[in-house]
């Protein structure tokens, strides 16, 4: 699968690739599938949703399977092996990683794990301290290469505290300390499960596309908090969570 940032200019690009592909479609069912696939029930409330995302929109999820569901439900018999190609529409992000396809989230802490980074990196895109973009920085001290923490509440009631920096090549580190007992800043290597409930970190991939590296072994966690963790119904603001660490 693929993103786009929820602008008219993306969705009118993705829509002009899908009549190349989809030459019989009448241009409102077009639509109404391209909407379905980005996860709304009709245009209309995609048009809406663009409407309050503004100049600077998150980019969402173009889900092939749903786009040819809802083609097939409005008449048309179409395969469901329809799959985007990134390189030819602009703005768009591969979320796929190709050396992933052997990770797995199978036990409660890699469930757990990718709940954890999921949230997070999800939380930082919602305040803007970054985009799935090449380079796109924006926390006060990233011209300077500067690290920034920030702390905000998961819906089990935890306190996450998590710190991103720019470690080259257009990828973000991000590491996470959960219900933190210090002032300290995260260190996923050297935090320990008394100065916190749990502690993990991966590496948010940019340049090759956009997805979370998945660095199982950084997790350390008490059980009971784990339990919470599992509980978590996240899905990532239009990256993968799941890619092989460089």
């Amino acid at each position: 699968m693929a993103s786009i940032p929820l602008s008219a200019q993306a969705v009118k690009a993705v829509k002009t690739d899908l009549t190349k592909w989809f030459d019989e479609c009448k241009s409102a069912h077009l639509s109404e599938a391209l909407a379905y696939a980005l996860g709304f029930n009709t245009n209309a409330a995609l048009l809406k949703e663009m409407e309050l995302q503004g100049n600077d929109p998150l980019f969402y999820i173009v889900d092939e399977e749903r786009l040819t569901k809802r083609l097939n439900a409005l008449g048309y018999p179409v395969a469901n092996d329809f799959f985007f190609d990134a390189a030819d529409i602009p703005e768009m992000r591969e979320t796929l990683c190709l050396r992933s396809f052997d990770i797995e989230y199978k036990t409660k802490r890699q469930k757990a794990w990718r709940n954890l980074m999921v949230s997070a990196v999800n939380e930082a895109l919602r305040r803007r301290l970054f985009s799935l973009r090449l380079d796109d920085n924006r926390w006060p001290s990233h011209q300077t290469m500067g690290s920034h923490i920030f702390e905000f509440q998961l819906t089990t009631g935890d306190l996450a505290r998590v710190k991103i920096r720019d470690i080259g090549h257009s990828e973000i580190a991000v590491e996470v300390m959960l219900n933190p007992r210090t002032g300290g800043s995260p260190n996923a290597y050297y935090a320990t499960l008394q100065e916190c409930d749990a502690v993990a970190m991966s590496w948010l991939e940019r340049r090759d596309g956009a997805w979370l590296q998945s660095a199982l072994d950084s997790f350390r966690c008490k059980r009971h908090v784990l339990e919470r963790l599992l509980t978590l119904e996240v899905e990532p603001l239009g990256y993968g969570d799941k890619g092989a660490v460089k």
